[in-house]
């Protein structure tokens, strides 16, 4: 009998657990409860972290340059320069004040093109990118202008006709660019058949022939030779340098000045007589005249004419030529470059 009975108990309760398997749940869920253990909820499960946009962690930003600075190569002018970088000579004189003459620059020095602000090491956060584009700066307006400026000078029983020209490329403010002198000096030697007393056809030919030949002073380079070199074996002028020479240091000097500027210069720097500059460099060639006009100059403006009349002592406006004159002329004729 008792055998019966737990076959009989034992049938009922499998098919209790199997019709109420939810209420086995509870039974066991209630077990746990009354077991006096404390429940405690499964952490959900969360999905894995997606790559999401960097913070902005403000940084150390390294510090800039004082400014960007050029190296000065063969063959560059100061407004050459202020060109490339967008500047104009005045913006680019600004950034280097250690320039005393931007006129005068050699190969190898540093020329700050950009004033780049040196920023410190606080931390900082990225400027927000403007929605605008700055306007790019624009290249300055050229301007050309070509003088002549024709003078006789008496020479002896004759003389010669000089043609000075000045070809001449200013910016919009009348400031000099790119300059270039040059001088035709026209005597008997240059034609002799023009003193032949006929008048016949093979004399004038021989003219037209000779004047093929003709030379301006630049082309004549060093058989000009205003230093004797060539005459007397050694150069016995100050500067010991030839005409195209000195020519060559002016026309770089007065690069950056506009003409007014220059008629000043030559005004001011050269004696009255045979305007030539007063040769600082050489103070034994001063005359009592020479002296007492530059005792009244500046320490700097003595020094300028230490630097100029080493490279150049010849006037640019007497009876050999006048330069200054073809120059100004030039300016009045400029029309603009397109």
């Amino acid at each position: 009998m008792k055998k019966v009975l737990s076959i009989v108990l034992l049938v009922t309760l499998i098919f209790s657990v199997i019709s109420f398997p939810a209420l086995a749940d509870d039974a066991t869920s209630s077990a746990t409860v009354t077991s006096g253990a404390t429940a405690s909820a499964p952490a959900p499960t969360t999905p894995a972290p997606t790559a999401s946009a960097p913070v902005n962690t403000p940084v150390n930003a390294p510090s800039a340059p004082a400014g960007e600075t050029y190296t000065v190569v063969s063959g560059d002018a100061f407004w050459k320069i202020a060109q490339k970088f967008n500047l104009t000579v005045d913006q680019l004189a600004k950034l280097n004040p250690q320039i005393k003459n931007i006129n005068i620059i050699h190969v190898g020095d540093k020329i700050i093109v950009n004033a780049t602000a040196t920023t410190s090491s606080a931390p900082t956060t990225p400027a927000p990118v403007p929605t605008t584009t700055a306007p790019v700066a624009t290249s300055m307006k050229l301007y050309h202008g070509f003088g002549e400026a024709a003078n006789y000078r008496v020479r002896g029983e004759s003389g010669t006709l000089n043609i000075a020209t000045a070809s001449v490329l200013f910016d919009e403010n009348g400031k000099i660019v790119d300059l270039t002198w040059d001088v035709m000096e026209i005597s008997k030697t240059l034609f002799p058949a023009w003193h032949e007393a006929t008048q016949e056809q093979a004399a004038i030919d021989a003219f037209v022939s000779s004047v093929e030949t003709w030379q301006t002073k630049r082309e004549r380079g060093l058989d000009y030779d205003m230093t004797h070199l060539k005459a007397k074996g050694a150069a016995d002028n100050a500067s010991k340098k030839e005409w195209f020479e000195q020519l060559d240091f002016y026309e770089d000097y007065f690069k950056g000045m506009t003409v007014a500027e220059v008629e000043a210069w030559e005004a001011k720097y050269t004696d009255p007589v045979a305007h030539k500059p007063y040769k600082m460099a050489y103070p034994e060639l001063l005359t009592d005249a020479d002296k007492a006009v530059t005792a009244t100059l500046t320490a700097e403006e003595t020094a300028m004419l230490v630097d100029v009349t080493t490279s150049a002592t010849m006037a640019l406006e007497d009876g050999h030529s006048h330069l200054i004159s073809a120059l100004r002329e030039a300016y009045e004729a400029r029309e603009e470059v397109k």
